[in-house]
């Protein structure tokens, strides 16, 4: 996640974008606050319907493609998402796994 979030912010500041410092203790705290929660395009995807992804890490995409910034992370993980929307629902599997 934090990959993924140093990627976006690398755009923001390029996009002239300030994010507080603390976006990592916010990006930390989302787990802790909703465990078991599943995000909008998870559930999009398990309903097998299109989702929001071009707009959220595509928009990323786009934006470090303006920039000349390289965004494997982001690529990769709309590459992923855009593919499991061609293939149907997907079964996501958020079960704790045993030590």
């Amino acid at each position: 996640m934090e990959d993924i979030a140093r990627e976006a912010l690398s755009v923001a500041k390029a996009e002239g974008v300030s994010v507080p410092d603390s976006v990592f203790d916010t990006i930390h705290s989302i787990p802790k606050s909703m465990p078991g929660q599943y995000s909008s395009t998870a559930q999009d995807l398990m309903n097998g319907k299109r989702t929001e992804i071009d707009f959220l890490n595509g928009y990323i995409v786009t934006k470090a493609a303006d920039h000349g910034i390289d965004v494997p992370i982001n690529r990769t993980l709309t590459l992923l998402v855009k593919s499991a929307e061609q293939s149907g629902a997907v079964t996501i599997n958020m079960a704790p796994k045993n030590p």
